[in-house]
């Protein structure tokens, strides 16, 4: 992670100028606010930033305000350019002692009465979090520094959520494939690192868990949104899909689909996302012409007696909804252990 340009810092103002009012007038008057001591951002770019923007604002003020800090969990892998789920609440520092754990105070303040500082405060803020993590080995990415991708995974997978930790485990796969150490489609648990930290989990409940979610992350997966995706249908008991499936007809490229379950001749596709054979023509197309194609495309898979099957992100969040799309296309459940 690179230390965001919207970051205003004090200590450059003041070397650059010799004055730190330029900072210091316009925060008393709500129009910046302060993340750190030290550390601002404009109030209109906060209120208009994503929640992911925001995160990363709020841990480069950290990483920046501390010496040699490293980032640990879910805070690690949005260092290392990882996709989570949504933004860790907490930007958490590993601390190799127990007597340095836990929450900070809030250092996030917004002044003022106005509607923008009133949307700034309601919008959010990500307080700093130390987290006992004994014998890091800190890797740089960026500007920062962070537990390995090995490690920061296994934490993951230990203590975060099912579907937190698959799009977390998807991602550090992702990685590990394109640094030509895990094969495309190979899974997670496959890479030495992994199966020699699984081992060492002591409890069993713990081990059990991270060792399904080990086993089910692949390099494959594109997006935060395909990860969780999987999840869902792995909690919802359904057959894992394969992933970026290539149906030909007659040795013609037909589609690209984001999941497809061979035995049932079904595919699936994520929130609308466009494959075709040339990608780079889509820039070029309108809004009404992407649907166009893309309902030639889903035309030309059904031509072929193939059922497709979409879903979007509300229909994640609402589990029952995918559910019932996935039983009208034939799939079937089966019970599962409970997570």
């Amino acid at each position: 992670m690179d230390i965001p340009p919207q970051l205003i810092v004090s200590a450059e103002r003041l070397a650059l100028t010799g004055s730190t009012a330029v900072i210091h007038r316009p925060f008393r008057a709500g129009r910046l606010v302060r993340l750190r001591r030290g550390y601002y951002v404009k109030t209109s770019s906060w209120v208009e930033a994503t929640p992911a923007q925001r995160f990363e604002w709020s841990a480069a003020a950290v990483g920046l305000a501390f010496e040699e800090p490293v980032f640990c969990g879910e805070s690690a892998a949005v260092v290392l350019g990882v996709p989570t789920l949504r933004p860790p609440e907490f930007v958490d520092l590993a601390s190799s002692s127990e007597r340095i754990t836990g929450r900070r105070p809030a250092t996030f303040v917004v002044h003022g009465n106005s509607v923008l500082a009133e949307k700034a405060r309601n919008a959010g803020n990500h307080p700093m979090r130390y987290v006992l993590r004994r014998n890091v080995q800190a890797v740089v990415s960026g500007h920062f520094s962070c537990t390995s991708p090995v490690q920061t995974v296994m934490d993951v997978m230990c203590t975060s959520s099912f579907s937190s930790a698959l799009v977390v485990a998807d991602g550090i796969a992702r990685m590990l494939w394109q640094q030509g150490l895990l094969e495309q489609d190979a899974r997670l648990i496959e890479h030495p690192g992994i199966a020699s930290a699984l081992d060492g989990i002591v409890a069993d409940a713990t081990k059990h868990r991270a060792l399904r979610i080990a086993s089910l992350a692949h390099p494959k997966a594109e997006s935060a949104g395909e990860s969780f995706s999987r999840a869902v249908i792995e909690l919802l008991g359904f057959e894992q899909p394969l992933q970026q499936h290539t149906i030909v007809d007659s040795g013609r490229f037909v589609a690209r689909t984001d999941f497809w379950w061979p035995e049932h001749s079904i595919a699936g596709e994520f929130d609308g996302k466009q494959k075709y054979a040339d990608e780079d023509m889509r820039g070029d197309w309108t809004a009404e012409e992407i649907v166009y194609r893309e309902k030639l495309r889903e035309d030309s898979i059904r031509a072929l007696g193939f059922t497709v099957v979409r879903w979007s992100w509300a229909d994640l969040e609402q589990p029952g909804r995918l559910r019932q799309k996935l039983l009208r296309a034939g799939l079937r459940p089966q019970a599962r252990p409970r997570l």
